[in-house]
């Protein structure tokens, strides 16, 4: 498990990286990269969407262009991250809460998104379940993760830090919630990083 795998040193770590998050974030996660995941979810207007992890609200305003603020719900567990998100977009329906323990009924939501948030989850085949679960049938449910490098020495660190899955292993996580017609691309901010994240995106039964 990656340093960043546990939720109280998550915590912490956003907790003082939330002061310089947004001018870090493009670096690695640009307009065109947000656009395919609000693509990929295949909103419709009046759905009800769910962001898992919405830090300081950059995918938030991503999904807000294609439904209203009302109809989002956006959870996190840094309250200093949640708080940016709520000065962008303040009437959004924000909730302190773990994704891997999401507290909404079944069959909620028309989708379910978290862009940047699954290398920090210490079990990601859960929170994806459980985006599934509330996700109603016909829904899809839209993850955006880091690749796992291909250099050896680089992944190694990398790993120590958080998780970096591999495209196959996402699939093999949407396979085990139950997602149908898993569709995926592998893209990044510029061409030096033309594979820097995989968006995956799979169809509720």
């Amino acid at each position: 498990m990656g340093l960043l795998e546990d939720k109280v040193r998550a915590r912490k770590f956003y907790k003082y990286f939330s002061k310089v998050y947004d001018r870090i974030n493009p670096i690695f996660y640009s307009q065109k990269m947000l656009e395919k995941v609000v693509e990929m979810a295949e909103l419709s207007d009046g759905d009800i969407v769910l962001e898992v992890g919405c830090g300081t609200g950059f995918t938030t305003y991503g999904i807000s262009k294609k439904v209203l603020q009302e109809n989002i719900f956006a959870v996190d567990l840094t309250p200093e991250q949640m708080k940016k998100a709520i000065d962008r977009l303040p009437n959004v329906n924000y909730l302190r809460c773990d994704a891997e323990n999401l507290p909404f009924k079944d069959d909620t939501f028309d989708a379910s998104i978290s862009a940047g948030s699954i290398e920090y989850w210490p079990n990601p085949k859960k929170g994806i379940s459980e985006m599934a679960r509330v996700t109603k049938p016909g829904g899809r449910v839209v993850i955006l993760a880091p690749r796992k490098p291909s250099n050896p020495v680089v992944r190694r660190f990398a790993e120590s830090v958080m998780l970096f899955p591999s495209t196959q292993q996402c699939i093999s996580w949407y396979d085990s919630a139950g997602l149908e017609n898993i569709r995926f691309v592998e893209m990044g901010p510029n061409r030096l990083w033309s594979k820097l994240v995989v968006i995956i995106s799979g169809e509720v039964r």
